[in-house]
């Protein structure tokens, strides 16, 4: 079963095609304007921190979709060149450096044939496409279709942090991390600023460092109404609180002045995210969660910034929790 952190309890569960978030005449178009801008956010953070993560992939600023995520009317001619295909090229990326375009489709990721790629349960083939995206050492081999035509384009990719990263279609303020997939639902991701959104991110981010599903998996812990009692919660309150910790040194590494994160928690949409009225008792408050963040800048970060490899953290990835 996967357990998900999120920035706030939700009851909704990953399933493609789902009701879009946005009422408009271009839905696909207006999921993938926060695509691209949750990715070049995730790009950067994920470029920053790759010595923080035991899991790594090439960042070839690509950001993929298949068919099978969506209703044949609202598909339209996306698919045009092959039913995996380029939903959009973060620009200055290495796919960008490369010629890829927004529509060419995938026909093959190094040796392997995407028309023999099969999905994984109910997961659409995006993500088996992923899988060989992301398996991958060294520069990046693709077969690419456009118009008809098949080309062969290799992509010097640098190496990050590995992470599927996609906006999820859902106008609730959620995020969550399952360790490998860090989605952001679409309604969070409008309201946001780039600031807010880095923040949103880094807060994710901190629970696949620190490899927080495996941990909690090991130790037997539950997630949803059952996590809200006992050693459940306080474990999964555990968590978060790391997460809230990591995230000012993830966010320092990137560049981003790591104030932006309490400056969000005290924001009104960060209060919001947080939870409100209906706040999970696995979350500290919103106030909280600032202070927390605060303490761990002023404690470890200081000023001048630097890159910060926050040991302290990251030493708890391979210690059991605490049983008291």
């Amino acid at each position: 079963m996967k357990i998900f952190a999120t920035l706030a309890i939700t009851l909704a569960v990953i399933a493609f095609p789902q009701q879009l978030a946005a009422q408009a005449s271009g839905p696909m178009d207006v999921l993938g304007q926060q695509d691209l801008r949750l990715a070049r956010v995730a790009e950067r953070m994920l470029a920053a921190n790759d010595s923080l993560c035991r899991q790594h992939m090439p960042l070839t600023g690509l950001i993929l979709h298949s068919r099978d995520q969506y209703s044949a009317s609202m598909a339209g001619n996306a698919f045009a060149n092959g039913r995996v295909a380029v939903e959009a090229v973060i620009p200055g990326s290495a796919a960008a450096s490369s010629g890829i375009f927004a529509g060419d489709g995938i026909a093959a990721i190094g040796a392997l044939r995407t028309d023999s790629m099969v999905r994984d349960g109910e997961a659409p083939l995006r993500d088996t496409a992923f899988t060989a995206l992301a398996g991958g050492e060294g520069p990046v081999a693709l077969a690419i279709t456009r118009g008809g035509e098949e080309r062969t384009v290799t992509i010097a990719a640098p190496r990050g942090c590995r992470a599927l990263v996609e906006i999820r279609s859902s106008n609730s303020l959620n995020a969550r991390s399952d360790g490998r997939v860090i989605q952001v639902n679409y309604g969070l991701a409008a309201r946001a600023t780039d600031d807010e959104l880095a923040v949103i991110f880094a807060h994710e981010l901190g629970h696949l460092v620190l490899e927080h599903r495996r941990r909690l998996t090991d130790a037997g812990v539950e997630k949803g109404f059952f996590g809200e009692f006992g050693r459940n919660r306080r474990l999964n309150r555990q968590v978060e609180e790391e997460a809230d910790r990591i995230s000012a040194h993830l966010l320092a590494n990137a560049g981003y002045d790591p104030a932006i994160a309490p400056a969000f928690w005290r924001s009104k949409l960060g209060k919001r995210a947080g939870g409100g009225l209906f706040r999970s008792g696995t979350y500290p408050s919103p106030g909280g969660r600032a202070r927390l963040v605060e303490e761990e800048i002023t404690t470890y970060l200081g000023r001048p910034l630097a890159p910060d490899h926050a040991a302290h953290l990251l030493a708890r990835r391979d210690l059991p929790f605490a049983t008291d």
